[in-house]
């Protein structure tokens, strides 16, 4: 992850914008935990039987588990040396 921010720093123009959006566990508000019981067990599963792929979808549901929330990525994003403006998330 590291090595790609500061990929990002490297090919991004001078006053070039760089935006993200990914996927991470709800950790917040009272739905939390049945969103994750949906991205961890739904998701692989309906996405296996639609596709007969279920390794790229338990790869995705690893993924959204494993991503840094937003502070802790914006973090990671300004050692790299870019500048953030501000994370949010969007629900």
């Amino acid at each position: 992850r590291d090595a790609a921010l500061r990929e990002m720093v490297r090919v991004v123009r001078p006053g070039g914008k760089v935006a993200i959006l990914e996927f991470s566990d709800p950790h917040e508000g009272i739905l939390a935990p049945l969103a994750r019981l949906f991205v961890r067990h739904v998701v692989p599963r309906v996405g296996a039987l639609m596709s007969g792929a279920r390794a790229e979808y338990v790869h995705l549901q690893n993924s959204i588990a494993n991503f840094p929330l937003p502070d802790e990525f914006a973090n990671g994003m300004t050692r790299a040396g870019l500048e953030v403006e501000k994370p949010r998330m969007i629900h």
